[in-house]
């Protein structure tokens, strides 16, 4: 029968390589493997354009710092390079396959950075604007000029994804990302218009800043 010095012996090598397989010092601390391996393998660095497209499907928070990482995120998606035609997120035949998809994923990108700034709008904006609220003009009045500056910084981007939907259109097949094809084909019809509807979102907001600012003009007179 072995001694225990010999088993003890034989058996270090194997206790040092478990400590350190399941554990990784930290700051000094220990810190179990299950929370280690996320750290060092679950890492991802989005660098094309399919990435950000891809992490922008996610479920969205919209608050306001988020909306406005997911601006920022969006817009840097615009800047990357595309996947190679082998890895794009539908099967990709030709050339003429290939561009219309670049110009559909670009047509959805400046889509949801349009978007997002309306949904920025919408938080400084106000649907119905009650005597009462006039309590806080000078709030009201910064508010609103906020709302209208985001509004305006949504249109370039509806007109971009209008070009990008014609463009598009002018190939006569379509490819395998058929909820693009259906956004396209609804703008192309004028069954997705955000020029109207930015219109007259601007328009209601001029009404309420003006009635802020002739509350404004005759308060001090009272």
């Amino acid at each position: 029968m072995a001694k225990w010095w010999v088993l003890l012996f034989l058996t270090l090598p194997l206790y040092a390589q478990l400590r350190l397989d399941y554990y990784y010092d930290q700051s000094g601390m220990f810190t179990k493997f299950s929370d280690w391996i996320p750290k060092r393998l679950h890492q991802w660095s989005p660098q094309f354009v399919e990435d950000f497209f891809l992490l922008y499907s996610f479920r969205q928070l919209y608050q306001q710092e988020e909306i406005r990482r997911n601006i920022f995120f969006l817009k840097v998606a615009l800047e990357k390079k595309f996947r190679h035609p082998r890895e794009a997120l539908c099967p990709i035949r030709n050339p003429e396959e290939y561009h219309k998809y670049r110009l559909l994923i670009h047509m959805h990108l400046n889509l949801q950075i349009m978007r997002s700034y309306l949904r920025l709008a919408s938080l400084f904006d106000k649907r119905h604007l009650y005597f009462y609220n006039l309590d806080f003009a000078p709030e009201l009045k910064e508010s609103f000029a906020q709302a209208e500056r985001y509004y305006r910084e949504s249109m370039p981007y509806w007109k971009k994804a209008k070009e990008l939907a014609l463009e598009a259109s002018s190939y006569n097949f379509e490819i395998d990302l058929p909820g693009l094809e259906t956004i396209r084909a609804d703008i192309l019809a004028g069954d997705i218009d955000y020029t109207v509807f930015t219109a007259n979102h601007l328009l209601r907001l001029k009404q309420k800043q003006q009635e802020v600012e002739a509350w404004l003009a005759q308060k001090p007179t009272q």
